[in-house]
């Protein structure tokens, strides 16, 4: 595992327990580049690369406001939780569990599998959606 001490001392990365996780909603949004999206939003290259690999140790407001307006997402969907044995009833267990990859979600490849019967049903279920919301 890479380690690395920063300017803070006692924050290691990979070691931090609520991390960045970025690609779970990039692959929602269909962001096919991440690293040239984050630099189009105004954020240097070096923390772009840095919030990619998850090595990022502080986020500031603005940047978590830049996220959050332009993915359409909240600061909930940004993050995820390394596993940290916490007790059941734990307020931090309601942040979403950091996986692997190959666990993410992929709505592409999960349209995929359906057919195009299945994929206008949804498309329709997701206009009433929109309607009754509105």
């Amino acid at each position: 595992m890479y380690t690395s001490f920063h300017k803070r001392k006692n924050i290691k990365i990979n070691q931090s327990s609520i991390v960045l996780n970025l690609q779970p909603v990039f692959t929602a949004r269909n962001i096919l580049h991440p690293n040239a999206y984050l630099v189009k939003l105004g954020i240097s290259k070096g923390s772009a690369n840095k919030m990619l690999k998850g090595e990022i140790v502080q986020l500031n407001f603005n940047q978590l406001t830049l996220l959050c307006t332009s993915l359409n997402c909240s600061p909930n969907d940004l993050f995820a939780l390394r596993e940290m044995g916490l007790p059941e009833h734990h307020e931090l267990n309601k942040v979403r569990p950091l996986k692997s990859e190959e666990e993410t979600f992929s709505m592409q490849e999960w349209l995929r599998k359906k057919s195009v019967d299945e994929v206008q049903e949804i498309l329709k279920a997701g206009k009433r959606q929109e309607e009754n919301r509105q």
